[in-house]
């Protein structure tokens, strides 16, 4: 069976995380690898891209603030 998750949790990290894990979704532009069927791959890296934006925002804005432990 299954387990199945809603979130992933993010305390205890700070924002240079954040903007550290951006920075290792953008990487692979820079040296396109894939692994699997490209087709799939590519949906999923355009799927985390729009992740590394996210990241980018929040890391970026002053009035965020990460929960901490």
């Amino acid at each position: 069976m299954a387990t199945q998750i809603d979130s992933i949790p993010i305390v205890g990290m700070r924002k240079t995380h954040l903007k550290q894990l951006s920075a290792y979704i953008r990487m692979r532009d820079r040296d396109p690898w894939y692994y699997g069927n490209k087709k799939q791959f590519e949906k999923r890296h355009k799927d985390l891209l729009t992740l590394a934006d996210y990241l980018d925002e929040l890391a970026d804005d002053e009035d965020i603030v990460i929960k901490g432990t």
